[in-house]
């Protein structure tokens, strides 16, 4: 079994300082095998992506779950504008140089607005003038993607993903009706606790940023799609996202990246680490072993 720890990591920006969970396999990875980086959605954590980096370590990949600025342990500062899409990328860049300081192939994975980082962050690694170029992108894993594009919601909906962390029952209706389909129709204590937990505990400005502007950047300049040979990418869509829709995963994520490949959780919600662990663990571990071309035992 793996074993996981805590780390904090200090940013170029002011006020920010973030937590990581890592772990390490059994059984050590050779130098080429990559870091497994989780990146999770807004109103998570670390803990979103738990079940799932517990069963990718014991297939023998170091992983490190990184909670974004003002979200699960990290911190971040009170200004309502530092919350974009492309600050968050700095911090996830900052970390990884402190984390792999002689560099090092890594798998970007991330959930909703992570996978939208993930994508800025991907391309800023693959630029051959990036600071962090000792780091290789041996691939990225989009689950229930925001696009790269600008995504505008309607103002009363908007309105209403603005107050949707105001306090545990609208987080816990969140939870139940929108992001999950294993718990949709089961409105005991079966929830994950730390689900609406987590949508509470994150700072004012950062509940707010999305809804209010970081969904509506729109970075194709700066992301996979601007990419004429990305690495290979996996599009993990949820067969019953409404968040994320199957048909808008394809045409605005999918259709935008060169070479993108595409695997559909079946029965799952938008919070696939969540609603199907199992299958999307399996997906990741054989997608990277297919890429670096190894077999590995789950």
């Amino acid at each position: 079994m793996a074993t996981f720890h805590s780390e904090y990591f200090e940013t170029r920006h002011a006020n920010v300082r973030i937590h990581v969970s890592l772990s390490e396999p059994s059984t050590i990875p050779s130098d080429s095998t990559p870091t497994i980086v989780f990146l999770h959605y807004w109103g998570g954590s670390t803990r979103t992506w738990a079940q799932v980096a517990a069963r990718v370590a014991d297939a023998s990949y170091r992983t490190a779950s990184i909670d974004f600025r003002g979200w699960g342990l990290s911190t971040g500062p009170a200004d309502a504008e530092a919350y974009s899409i492309s600050l968050l990328a700095d911090d996830v860049q900052d970390v990884l140089a402190k984390l792999l300081p002689y560099g090092g192939p890594v798998v970007l994975v991330g959930l909703s607005m992570g996978a939208k980082v993930a994508q800025v962050v991907a391309a800023r690694l693959a630029t051959a003038a990036a600071p962090d170029n000792r780091l290789s992108v041996g691939a990225v894993i989009l689950a229930g993607p925001a696009p790269a594009t600008a995504f505008q919601l309607p103002p009363d909906m908007r309105e209403q993903q603005l107050h949707a962390f105001d306090s545990a029952e609208p987080a816990a209706f969140v939870a139940h009706n929108v992001l999950t389909e294993s718990f949709r129709s089961d409105n005991s204590s079966n929830l994950p606790n730390f689900l609406v937990e987590d949508m509470l505990r994150g700072n004012t400005p950062a509940r707010a940023a999305w809804p209010a502007y970081a969904m509506a950047e729109d970075v194709t300049a700066t992301s996979l799609g601007s990419l004429t040979t990305p690495p290979p990418v996996l599009v993990l869509a949820a067969e019953k996202d409404i968040v994320e829709p199957l048909d808008r995963v394809k045409s605005g994520v999918l259709a935008s990246i060169s070479g993108a490949k595409l695997e559909v959780i079946a029965g799952s919600g938008h919070l696939s680490p969540v609603d199907a662990p199992q299958a999307v663990a399996e997906a990741i571990v054989r997608f990277v072993g297919a890429v670096a071309g190894t077999s590995v035992t789950e």
